[in-house]
Formats: structure tokens, sequence, C-alpha cells
């Protein structure tokens, strides 16, 4: 565990090991408002630091349980109210339904009791901008503190050059949302997994070159004839641990194949490649 400061912000990181694997996370609370609750199994650690922050609301980035694990918790015990996505608030009136290798790695997520966040909103300092960037997740939001210029991503950057993606995520909604959060004037970006980032339009303009260059790979590829299968053979050759950890839930063929269906949802025109 590592705390930080930033100004006013503090930041708290966190670190999960399974499997030889380590994934990273960082909370925010900046101005009484707690940006996302972490996971179930830093429970511990977490219910001792919700003590001592001074917490008046609540907003998660989105659903998945290493943002959520700790909602239930903070409304019994804290009382204070938690705004998310009119999506989330529906995925998470009922306990999460979880792969293993997700439940082993940051707990359970028991149900809880959101409201919908208003595209903005404002805590004692500050006016917050409600960003909609699905990609990562269909109810994914990003926050906007207008007075800094702050971004907050939740898990739209994560890394610049994915080669693999979680069968729920979509590479061309994700360029969608990185391209409408580059209109922002921003420079910190604050990512729930990376950290923060002094240079973040950078960082997100990085990904999102990234991910149009290997959309165009793709579509090349695929309207020279070759299978999904090829594809990944000639463009994302590597295995990595999580493929066989998430029993592949976690894959580079599903970052081809959220290429190839957007292509044909929008009628075979190339999109977000511009």
């Amino acid at each position: 565990m590592k705390r930080n400061e930033l100004e006013d912000l503090q930041q708290v990181e966190l670190a999960v090991s399974r499997g030889g694997q380590t994934l990273r996370l960082s909370l925010y609370y900046l101005d009484g408002l707690l940006i996302d609750t972490g996971p179930a199994r830093k429970q511990t650690f977490l219910h001792e630091l919700f003590q001592e922050w001074q917490i008046e609301q609540v907003v998660i980035t989105h659903h998945h349980e290493d943002h959520t694990g700790l909602a239930h918790w903070l409304q019994e015990k804290k009382q204070v109210p938690i705004y998310m996505h009119t999506l989330g608030v529906s995925y998470c009136q009922t306990k999460a339904k979880l792969p293993l290798y997700r439940h082993l790695f940051w707990g359970a997520r028991q149900a809880f009791q959101a409201l919908p966040i208003d595209a903005r909103f404002t805590t004692e300092n500050y006016t917050w901008e409600v960003i909609d960037t699905p990609g990562h997740a269909a109810d994914h939001i990003a926050l906007y503190n207008r007075e800094k210029g702050w971004l907050f991503g939740g898990d739209l950057y994560v890394t610049p050059t994915p080669k693999s993606m979680f069968k729920f995520e979509s590479a061309p909604k994700q360029i969608e949302s990185l391209q409408k959060v580059l209109t922002y004037d921003f420079d910190t970006y604050f990512c729930a997994h990376a950290g923060i980032l002094r240079n973040g339009k950078a960082a997100l303009r990085k990904k999102l070159d990234y991910l149009q260059e290997q959309e165009r790979a793709i579509l090349t590829l695929h309207e020279r004839g070759l299978s999904m299968r090829q594809i990944r053979r000639e463009i994302f050759p590597n295995r990595h641990p999580m493929h066989y950890l998430s029993f592949f839930e976690n894959s580079p063929m599903h970052f081809i194949h959220s290429v190839i269906n957007h292509e044909v949802e929008v009628g075979g025109k190339r999109v977000g490649n511009t």
C-alpha cells in the first residue's frame, strides 16, 4: 500500500497478486469525493482509510468489482450517496456473478443501491463534468474537474498498447471515447490502474494512435480474407499468462472480434481510424 498527495488530492495505490500476476489499483479522494471504492479483498486496509477520510459522496466509474467491491460497506457504514451511470445502477442491484479468476483477484461484490449520476455535479469547491466513455464497460464514465483541468478516467487508459482485450470490451468504442475526452482541456490524468500521469493528454493520444493503427491492420487483413485466428497470429502472436488465467476471457481474439463486429454493425464502413 502506498499513499500519495497532489495538492488537495489523496491517492492510495494497492497491489493484488494471484497466479504470478500482480495488478495495481489506485483510489482517489478529493474535496469530500471518493472516486471508486476498491476491491473487497483489500477491505481491512480500506475500511480504516475510509473511516479516516471525510467522505461525503462516492462516484463509481463503472461496475467492475475492483471499483465497486466496498460500495455495499460504504453504503451501510458511512451512509453516503453513491452515484454511477444508469446502466451501472441496474448492474449493481444484485450480487455480482464473477468468473473464478476475478473473484480470486478482487473478491466478491455485494449488491448495493446506487443513484444515477447527472451530467454535472458539484463538491464544496469544484464543479465536475461526467463524460460517457464506453469501451471497457458499457456504463464507464470519466470525471472532468473543471477548476483544475484534471481528468479521472477509470479504466479508459490502463496501458498504452494493449495486445488483448476482455470479452466485454470494444476497441472501436474505446477509440470513440478517447477521441471524446481528448477534446477537453486537461494535462494531468488519473488512471485507476496506471496511477497519476502528469502528461496525461499525450499518453491518451498515444493509446488512441495505437488503437487506430491496430484497427486499420485488422481490417486490412480481414478484407484480404484472413480468418480471425490468422489475423491473431499475424498481429498478436504472443501469449500472456493472463490469457490462460482468465480462461481466455482476456484474449487478442476479443480485440479482433470487436473491430470486425463493429465494421459489420456500421455497414462495412471503417470507423474511428481518422
